[in-house]
């Protein structure tokens, strides 16, 4: 008994584009350059916690995310995603080197040495300062406002990493184009 196959739908594509199999809900979609922008992000965020150690170390992620970008997409990076793209590796790596810091100054207890170095470091920045913000460091120094002082801390050091990271990248999608396009 001869049982007639059911016609398999034909799907239009194009030789030059690939598609992919969504296999949750068996659509064919069509990736695009920035599907993968947070991966390439998180790729560079973490391999730039290494180079949090060292002083540029931000803009040596931001470089990095770049050259990921351009090996991964093959293209120019434009110099409004690779801003992007910078902002966040330099937020991943921020993030990821605060919390090992953090862990390890709680699993070590170290956070007496942490005090210190913060106090340290705010002496050393409001040293011409001043008598209103002497009294402000005055207050900080109590052991009560060290959550205070630590937030702030961590907030500018996300903040720097974030701003030297998106200049990093933007550096490096200059570096890594296409050298017969324009560079923005």
């Amino acid at each position: 008994m001869l049982v007639a196959e059911s016609p398999v739908p034909a799907v239009a594509t194009t030789p030059d584009v690939k598609t992919a199999r969504d296999t949750f809900d068996r659509v064919l979609y069509r990736p695009t350059a920035t599907s993968g922008l947070f991966r390439i992000a998180l790729q560079a965020g973490l391999l730039g916690v290494i180079a949090n150690v060292i002083p540029f170390g931000m803009l040596l992620t931001g470089i990095l995310a770049a050259l990921l970008y351009h090996r991964a997409a093959g293209q120019t990076l434009a110099s409004g995603r690779a801003l992007r793209l910078g902002a966040m590796a330099g937020a991943v790596a921020s993030s990821a080197f605060m919390l090992l810091v953090l862990l390890s100054t709680v699993a070590f207890h170290k956070q007496e040495q942490l005090h210190d170095f913060l106090m340290k470091m705010l002496d050393q920045a409001m040293a011409g300062s001043g008598p209103d913000v002497q009294a402000t460091l005055q207050s900080l120094r109590a052991p009560e406002a060290f959550a205070s002082l630590l937030v702030m801390f961590i907030i500018s050091i996300l903040l720097a990493a974030v701003v030297f990271s998106a200049i990093g990248c933007v550096i490096g999608a200059v570096l890594f184009r296409e050298r017969n396009r324009p560079t923005f």
